[in-house]
């Protein structure tokens, strides 16, 4: 035994060469770490900042009051926090919003995936895409509007109410969901649905039985996310919601209930944190985004669990499996129902004679369907049209391009908002790009796919992407302004938004180095590269087009955000004479602050200009990111083309020049030799010196001579 154990001790082993790292590359590699490991410092002093925000009302109140507590009374001594009530009208308002948004996603999803060509598929979802893009403000603006109007026409005392709001949510989580769920559906497997029209089932019976079943876990993730969506909206709710904490109406049937002004958790804190009355009030609104983030937390677990739900189904299918064949003794069980063959000819008969249902159920789902795709459609061309018909009616004030109080000509105009956004964009892309790229460069290059830090990280990214903005927004609020003391400005708001797009930032960059395929890098290494230098000179440039894209992206979420801009930024719109130190609003903020206050002179003409402004340009970013991304990358190829070209070019005409103005060095030896030869040239330096040497040793010997006392002798 023990000889054995002695050689295996002495047995070969594989030596691991692990490349020496020069000093560039420890360094570089220290900075990539050092900038990730901010960003994760960063997400977790958010978490924590929140906690601590939230213990003092939940000392005074005691958690579960607070949860369960009917009464939302701020005050300045003590005052009642409960939002128990707050929390119903949240999930009222999400569960209307949801019997109408699922069948819509599902119908359309379905119509779009297995019943239209390729190219009406792209061009559906373009449309779909169109109405992703809108931002929460302009829904808002739209359903005070246009939806409210029609919900008064039923009956309702008010544009602003429960219905109006649980609508307009409908198509503001609907985009998100078909998108995830048209994806889903693509994944299942042509044989799928091969199969089951090969036995002869009905396209419709194939969609909805099996193509719809086997995406079910996706379909159900995407579903989730629309309800982050709902739950975590502020500005649209803020708009059109009514924002009474008094709860529903009952005394009035169901109409007074479907009419009752509500609030929902994300309302109350964008309505009541800048005008907070004290420290438990402003506790309190912590606390509510802390159940925000909670809520979110959940969502994000069980769309992790949902995702692995195929994986679960399929390592407990191989476990019984090996089970059933480990135990070769098992009874095989008797058929629990047993036909004759008669009873079976019937049935089967009876299946396939009955045209009748099978025509009903195809006919009915095909309506459904197409009436869902319908809705969605006109729905996006509804919201766009009035927005762009209104928009264009109020360019006949071009004043409000200077001044938005047209009558007075004072303050601020369209233009003042529109540089403040731009600023705004600057401010947060020099922010949030070093870090959001180290981070990416970090997971895609540097760290373990399978260490519990990378899966804990990434799973920290996506918990973040899908956290409401406001949470982001008190979070700025406190440790910028109230904090390190910056004033409401710019810089205040692009720091915040940084925190808003880094998770977005982070997966479009991952997303751009993974695709660079792996034999580039093998390719590299095979050369001697370094990893800096296949880092720089290969990974890099070749995902440049998806970095590209991803920051163009950014920027449009950057300027379609509004909750986090609101607390941070200020709400008087001027020019942002200090730079990034100036107060003011981004073209959104803008729009929410002149619909809540109102403006005299051409006030609704200037708000719908302002929205299709704001529309244009998220509009145009979306669908040229990657167009302008491509057109950047291969200018700037062409650039590099050109000046290398140019520089080769000019080395090549200076040593023309300098040969001509200057002749080589061996041509100058060559000359001075055949003039030498000749006797042209007659070395006088060279005899001087000789001379001058000859003399001065014979001044030395004489020198010594003398010291001697010879030269008396002689």
């Amino acid at each position: 035994m023990f000889a054995n154990k002695k050689n295996e001790e002495n047995a070969f082993k594989a030596k691991i060469f692990k490349p020496k790292q020069n000093f560039n590359a420890k360094f570089f590699k220290s900075i990539i770490y050092s900038l990730t490991f901010t960003v994760i410092a960063i997400l977790l002093v958010l978490v924590i900042f929140v906690v601590l925000k939230s213990t003092h009302v939940f000392k005074e109140q005691g958690f579960w009051s607070f949860i369960t507590g009917t009464n939302w009374k701020p005050g300045k001594d003590g005052g009642q926090y409960g939002i128990g009530l707050i929390i119903l009208m949240t999930l009222v308002l999400l569960t209307i919003s949801m019997m109408f948004s699922i069948p819509l996603t599902i119908f359309t999803t379905l119509f779009i995936s297995e019943y239209l060509s390729i190219s009406m598929q792209k061009k559906v979802l373009t449309v779909i895409k169109l109405l992703a893009s809108v931002p929460s403000v302009v829904f808002g603006l739209f359903a005070r509007d246009q939806i409210g109007a029609l919900f008064q026409l039923m009956g309702a005392p008010n544009n602003d109410n429960l219905m109006v709001a649980s609508v307009t949510m409908t198509f503001m989580a609907a985009p998100t969901m078909i998108s995830l769920s048209y994806n889903a559906v693509q994944s299942v497997p042509e044989g799928y649905r091969l199969g089951s029209l090969g036995l002869g089932i009905s396209k419709e019976k194939t969609t909805f039985k099996i193509i719809r079943k086997s995406a079910s876990a996706k379909i159900i993730s995407a579903i989730i996310l629309g309800m982050a969506r709902v739950i975590g909206e502020t500005m649209a709710i803020m708009m059109i919601a009514g924002n009474s904490t008094g709860g529903f109406i009952t005394n009035s049937g169901i109409s007074g209930f479907l009419f009752s002004s509500i609030r929902t958790l994300a309302a109350t804190i964008g309505l009541e944190m800048t005008e907070n009355s004290g420290s438990t009030h402003q506790s309190a609104l912590y606390a509510i985004g802390l159940i925000l983030f909670l809520l979110v937390f959940i969502i994000n677990i069980v769309i992790l669990f949902m995702s692995n739900v195929d994986n679960i189904k399929y390592s407990r299918r191989i476990k019984r499996e090996e089970k059933i064949n480990k135990d070769s003794s098992r009874k095989i069980k008797a058929p629990k129902y047993v036909y004759d063959k008669r009873m079976l000819g019937m049935m089967v008969h009876n299946r396939t004679e009955n045209k009748f249902f099978k025509k009903t159920y195809s006919s009915i789902m095909l309506m459904l369907m197409w009436i869902s795709t319908a809705i969605i459609i006109s729905f996006t061309f509804w919201i766009l049209g009035d927005v762009i018909i209104r928009g264009l009616i109020g360019l006949s004030d071009p004043v409000a391009f200077i001044h938005m109080d047209t009558e007075n000509r004072t303050g601020g105009g369209i233009f003042a908002a529109l540089l403040t956004t731009i600023l705004l964009v600057v401010c947060t892309l020099v922010f949030a790009i070093p870090f959001a790229l180290a981070a990416a460069i970090y997971l895609n290059e540097y760290a373990r796919k399978s260490s519990a830090l990378t899966k804990t990280f990434r799973f920290s990214i996506n918990l973040l992407a899908s956290t409401p903005s406001i949470v982001f927004g008190i979070f700025g609020l406190s440790i910028f302004i109230v904090l390190l003391g910056l004033p409401f400005s710019i810089l205040a708001a692009g720091l915040t938004m940084t925190i808003v797009v880094l998770p977005m930032l982070i997966s479009n960059f991952e997303d751009a180095l993974q695709q660079v395929p792996h034999q580039y890098r093998e390719a590299g290494s095979a050369l001697g590269l370094t990893k800096i230098q296949i880092l720089f000179k290969i990974i890099l440039p070749n995902a440049m087009e998806g970095i590209i894209t991803g920051i163009i992206l950014a920027m449009a979420k950057i300027i379609g955000e509004s909750a986090p801009i609101y607390l941070t930024l200020g709400t008087d719109i001027q020019m942002p004479a200090q730079g990034f130190l100036s107060q003011g609003t981004t073209l959104t903020t803008g729009i929410y602050m002149m619909v809540a206050e109102g403006i005299p002179g051409h006030g609704q003409g200037t708000i719908y200009l302002m929205a299709l402004i704001t529309i244009i340009l998220i509009i145009g970013l979306n669908f040229t990111s990657g167009r302008l991304s491509s057109l950047l990358v291969q200018k700037t190829k062409d650039l590099k083309a050109k000046s290398k070209i140019k520089r080769k070019e000019f080395k090549v005409k200076t040593k023309a020049r300098i040969k001509k103005l200057k002749p080589s060095l061996k041509f100058k030896w060559m000359k001075l030799q055949s003039k030498l030869r000749k006797g042209e040239v007659e070395l006088k330096f060279f005899k001087e010196i000789s001379a001058k040497n000859k003399a001065w040793i014979k001044r030395k010997k004489q020198y010594r001579k003398l010291k001697k006392g010879v030269i008396d002798n002689e």
